[in-house]
C-alpha cells in the first residue's frame, strides 16, 4: 500500500544531519505520503511521535499533524510546528494512519544510505542545548600533573588547584587567564594494573575503579587514610572534589569530568546509588539496581555471603555481577547477556586492545557495527552509568562531561541514559539547568554531532596545519568543517601532539594561531601547558609534572613563555567580557584590495544586540613579512553603519597595547566606510581586533 514516506525538517546545519534549534525556538516538521496507487492511501491521518518538551525522556506523545498541499511529489502532505523548544536532547518521529493501520515513516524511507544505520532516516534526534556552551574557554587539566614535579614519581592534589597565588596553577590563576571551564581528566578512583606495562608507573586514567569515588590519591586527607578503609578514603576524596566544584562555580567557571563508560579498570569496586534520611549515599556490594530479576540477585548475594572468593574481592564488580561485562560467543560475535564468570571478560579490542580496562555489556560494540541494546542486561547496565554520571552532577555539582570512546556506545545511551542524567539535574538545580555534553568521537561523528554540545575530535588538526602553512582560503574551509560539527577549536588534547609542533617551534606563529582561534568564537580547549608552548605530549599513564608548568612554578620559565601565556589569556579575557565576541557568530570578510599578494584572515563577530558594533578581526598569518589589505566591512558591519552613515567613526584594537586609543589620525566617515571598505596594514603574526566607534 505505501511506497514511500519522507519526514524530516528545513531546521538543519547544512551538509549535516543536526537540527539547528535553541531553547525558544519552534521545530517545524513536514511530512509526505506516496502509495503505490493514489487510490491505495484513501483517509489519511498522520502524527508526529515524540518526547520533545517532556521532562522525562521515556514519555513520548502522539500529536495531529496539519494536512497542507504536496510540493515535493508526494500524493499527500503534512505539517506540524512544535511548541517552543526546551533545554534536553529529543527524538521526533512520525507515523501515518489508513484504514486503522500505522506505518511508521521509519520503516518507509524508500531507498536506505548511510543515515540509516544511524537511526536518523525519517527520525530527527535533536539536542537542544544552552547558548552559552558557545562562549567555552576550556582547559584540559590532569588533576595529578600540573603541580607536580617533571621527571619525577610525583603526582599533586585538589589542594593545590583551590590555593591561591601565581606559584602553582589554580582555579583563580586560570579564571584570571580568561578559562571559564575546566575539564579535569579522568578523576575516579585508580588501582593500577598489576599487569601494566613497565613504562607505566601510573596506570591509565581510563581504567577507573570506582565511578562513585574520586580517586583516593589526588587529596591530601584520603592519603592518609589506610588502603583497607575504602569507604573513609570515599568520604575525604569525595569532599575534597566537591570543595573544588564549589571553588569553581564562585570563579563563575564550569566544571566537566571526564568518564569512559564503554569500560572500566580491573577490580572495580561496585558501587551504587542508596537513599538515606538526609539523601543518597553510594553503598558498596549493593547489586539491588544492576541485577535483572531477584534470581540473578540471589546468585549475587550467594557470591557475597559465601566462602568461595576472599572478602577484598567481594567488592568487585566482576566477580559478584559479571554478567555487567560484555563477553563472545564461540564464534566470536558479540553475546548481548553478559559474561557468566569473571574469566568470559575481555578487554576492548577496537583501535587496539586495551588490555587495563574491561569491557561493559551495555549493548554497543563498535567492532561488530552494535548500536542497539538487546537484553535486560543491557539497560541494567546503561542505567548504572547513568546513576554513576548523575551522582557526579548532583552530589559534587559537577556542569558536564568529557565522553570518552563515544563510538562504542549505544544510540540509547545518547537518547535516553543522558536525558535522564539531565532530567536528575533539573529535578535539583531547577528547569532551567542543563549539562554539557562533550562527546570524544572520529569515527561517528554525523551522529553524535546531533546529541553533543560539543564534539571533541581532530578535525581542528586542519586548521592549525592551515595556519602552519599561512593558507587563508585553506584556513576558513577547515573552520568550516569544524563549526558543522560543533567541534573544540583550540590546541589539543593528551592523545595528540602538542600544538606547538605545527609552528616548528615558531612562538610568534603559535601565539597567531591560537590568538585567532579564540576570536573566531565557538567553544575553544587547551591542555594545561598549552598555553606556554608546551612541546611533551601529556604521559598520562606516568608520574610526574609538565615541564613548562614545573618551570613557571620554580620561576625559570623564559619570558617569552610567560608573555606568550598573558597574550592568550587576554584574548580568553576579551572574548567573555565583550559582547560581540561571545558566542559563534561569524563572517568571513571579502578583500578589496591589496598591496600584492597577502595571507590576512579576515573575519567579522557580532553578539545579539544589532545596536552593538560588530567587531573586525585581522590576522595576518605570515611569519616575516608586513601585510597591506582593504576589506568589504560584511553584511553585518554594514547594517550596523547604515543605521547612521553620516556620522564619523574612528577604530580601536582591543587586544592591542593600549585599547583605548584610536588608530586612525583622522576620523571616517560611515558611508566611506561602506563604499571603500576598511584598509588594514599588519606586521608579521599581528592579530587585531577593531571596534568601530561613532565620534562627534
Amino acid at each position: 500500500m505505501i511506497e514511500r514516506i519522507s519526514f524530516g525538517t528545513a531546521q538543519v546545519d547544512p551538509g549535516s544531519f543536526r537540527v539547528k534549534l535553541t531553547p525558544g525556538e519552534r521545530l517545524t516538521v513536514g511530512l509526505g505520503v506516496t502509495g503505490r496507487q493514489a487510490a491505495d492511501l484513501g483517509v489519511v491521518t498522520a502524527f508526529v511521535w515524540t518526547n520533545y518538551g517532556n521532562a522525562n525522556p521515556v514519555d513520548f506523545n502522539a500529536i495531529a499533524m496539519i494536512e497542507t498541499q504536496p510540493t515535493d511529489g508526494h500524493q499527500k502532505a503534512f505539517s506540524l510546528t512544535l511548541p517552543d523548544a526546551l533545554l534536553g536532547t529529543f527524538i521526533v518521529t512520525a507515523y501515518v494512519v489508513i484504514h486503522g493501520q500505522n506505518y511508521w515513516a521509519q520503516d518507509y524511507s524508500g531507498q536506505t544510505n548511510w543515515s540509516a544505520t544511524f537511526g536518523l532516516q525519517n527520525r530527527l534526534v535533536l539536542r537542544v542545548g544552552a547558548t552559552d556552551t558557545a562562549n567555552l574557554v576550556v582547559r584540559e587539566v590532569p588533576i595529578d600533573k600540573v603541580n607536580a614535579r617533571s621527571g619525577s614519581t610525583d603526582i599533586s592534589l585538589i589542594e593545590d588547584l583551590l590555593g591561591d597565588g601565581a606559584a602553582r596553577y589554580n582555579l583563580t590563576t586560570l579564571r584570571d587567564e580568561g578559562v571559564n571551564c575546566v575539564w579535569f581528566q579522568v578523576p575516579y578512583r585508580l588501582d593500577p594494573w598489576l599487569r601494566r606495562e613497565g613504562q607505566d608507573d601510573a596506570g591509565s586514567d581510563y581504567a577507573s575503579n570506582d565511578w562513585f569515588s574520586i580517586d583516593p590519591d589526588l587529596s591530601h586527607d584520603s592519603r592518609g587514610v589506610p588502603p583497607w578503609d575504602l569507604d573513609k578514603q570515599h568520604e575525604l576524596a569525595n569532599a575534597a572534589m566537591k570543595r573544588l566544584v564549589d571553588r569553581a562555580h564562585q570563579l563563575n567557571m564550569k566544571v566537566l569530568v571526564e568518564i569512559a563508560p564503554n569500560h572500566v579498570g580491573h577490580n572495580f569496586i561496585y558501587r551504587d546509588v542508596s537513599p538515606t534520611d538526609t539523601g543518597v549515599t553510594a553503598r558498596r556490594r549493593d547489586y539491588e539496581l544492576s541485577a535483572i530479576d531477584d534470581a540473578q540477585l540471589h546468585e549475587v548475594q550467594e557470591r557475597l555471603d559465601g566462602v568461595q572468593y576472599p572478602d577484598e574481592v567481594k567488592d568487585y564488580a566482576e566477580y559478584m555481577l559479571p554478567q555487567m561485562y560484555a563477553t563472545r560467543y564461540p564464534d566470536g560475535s558479540a553475546n548481548p547477556f553478559g559474561a557468566e564468570s569473571v574469566s568470559e571478560t575481555y578487554s576492548p579490542d577496537w583501535y587496539g586492545t586495551w588490555a587495563d580496562v574491561k569491557h561493559l555489556n551495555h549493548g554497543g560494540s563498535p567492532a561488530d557495527r552494535m548500536w542497539y541494546p538487546r537484553t535486560p542486561q543491557n539497560l541494567r547496565v546503561l542505567a548504572y552509568i547513568g546513576r554513576a554520571m548523575a551522582w557526579a552532577a548532583t552530589e559534587l555539582g559537577v556542569d558536564g562531561f568529557r565522553i570518552d570512546h563515544c563510538l562504542a556506545m549505544p544510540f540509547h545511551f545518547f537518547e535516553q541514559t543522558l536525558p535522564w542524567v539531565e532530567m536528575q539535574v533539573r529535578e535539583r538545580r531547577g528547569p532551567d539547568a542543563s549539562m554539557i555534553w562533550v562527546m570524544e568521537d572520529h569515527d561517528r561523528k554525523e551522529y553524535t554531532g546531533c546529541v553533543a554540545d560539543v564534539v571533541q575530535s581532530s578535525d581542528y588538526m586542519g586548521v592549525l596545519r592551515a595556519f602552519a602553512d599561512q593558507d587563508v582560503d585553506r584556513l576558513w574551509n577547515g573552520f568550516g568543517v569544524v563549526h558543522r560539527n560543533r567541534e573544540f577549536l583550540g590546541t589539543g588534547n593528551h592523545d595528540e601532539r602538542r600544538a606547538i609542533h605545527f609552528f616548528g617551534e615558531n612562538l610568534a606563529a603559535y601565539g597567531n594561531a591560537v590568538m585567532t582561534m579564540q576570536l573566531l568564537g565557538g567553544p575553544f580547549l587547551m591542555l594545561a601547558g598549552d598555553e606556554y608552548a608546551e612541546g611533551e605530549q601529556l604521559r598520562f599513564k606516568a608520574k610526574g609534572g609538565v615541564p613548562t608548568l614545573w618551570y613557571r612554578r620554580q620561576g625559570l620559565l623564559p619570558a617569552e613563555l610567560n608573555n606568550l601565556a598573558a597574550w592568550i589569556g587576554r584574548g580568553g579575557i576579551l572574548r567573555n567580557a565583550h559582547p560581540s565576541l561571545r558566542g559563534d557568530n561569524r563572517e568571513r570578510l571579502v578583500q578589496f584590495s591589496a598591496d600584492g599578494p597577502h595571507s590576512i584572515f579576515a573575519f567579522s563577530r557580532w553578539g545579539t544586540d544589532p545596536a552593538e558594533a560588530p567587531i573586525l578581526v585581522f590576522s595576518n598569518l605570515d611569519r616575516v613579512a608586513w601585510a597591506a589589505a582593504t576589506f568589504d566591512v560584511g553584511e553585518r558591519t554594514r547594517d550596523w553603519l547604515a543605521q547612521s552613515p553620516n556620522d564619523w567613526y574612528q577604530v580601536r584594537d582591543l587586544i592591542g597595547f593600549d585599547p583605548d586609543r584610536y588608530l586612525w589620525s583622522r576620523p571616517v566617515l560611515g558611508r566611506a566606510l561602506l563604499q571603500h571598505g576598511i584598509g588594514v596594514g599588519l606586521q608579521a603574526t599581528q592579530v587585531q581586533a577593531l571596534h568601530l566607534d561613532r565620534v562627534v
